[in-house]
């Protein structure tokens, strides 16, 4: 072969080359066109969204919550932890919750239909304590004369004898 052929085939090879480069060049180039107007859409978003914050911003505070951020990654883990405690805990117990809240709410239904609610609204609302002065023993005599006092005094009676059902029994010994 002569030095001749040797050179054009050199050439050749490099042409080859060259013309792998350039097939890459041509399809790095189409990429870039088409990926050049999301690009700018996207920091022009991000221009924009950052520009409602600028004022709220500073970078110490980026830097001083990423150094707490640090400092207390193990709190944060437990924080974590005892939420996924907390959450497992919420999905035990509610299937007792679904049942026992329509329990709940027939008692305080029932407890509706006999008046302890109002017992605790109404009752407060009659009375005037401008009026109540200290009573002893004659006074309290004198007082019965007054029928709403021994009316008064006859529902307190009945309320203790209700009570006395909520006393534990004696154990015999």
């Amino acid at each position: 072969m002569t030095s001749e052929e040797q050179l054009i085939q050199r050439l050749d090879r490099m042409e080859s080359e060259i013309r792998d480069v350039a097939e890459s060049a041509r399809a790095v180039k189409e990429l870039r066109d088409q990926l050049a107007p999301r690009v700018n859409e996207a920091v022009h978003a991000l221009i924009m969204e950052l520009a409602d914050i600028e004022e709220d911003f500073q970078l110490e505070d980026l830097v001083f919550f990423t150094k707490n951020l640090l400092r207390n990654i193990r709190n944060i883990n437990f924080a974590l932890e005892q939420l996924k405690n907390l959450i497992d805990f919420a999905r035990a117990i509610e299937p007792l919750l679904k049942s026992s809240i329509p329990q709940l709410i027939g008692t305080f239904d029932a407890w509706e239909q006999r008046g302890l609610f109002r017992l605790v609204t109404e009752v407060p609302e009659k009375i005037d304590f401008s009026r109540s002065r200290e009573v002893g023993l004659l006074g309290l005599m004198q007082a019965m004369g007054d029928r709403e006092v021994r009316a008064g005094m006859g529902a307190l009676l009945e309320m203790a004898r209700g009570l006395s059902a909520l006393k534990p029994e004696p154990s015999a010994a």
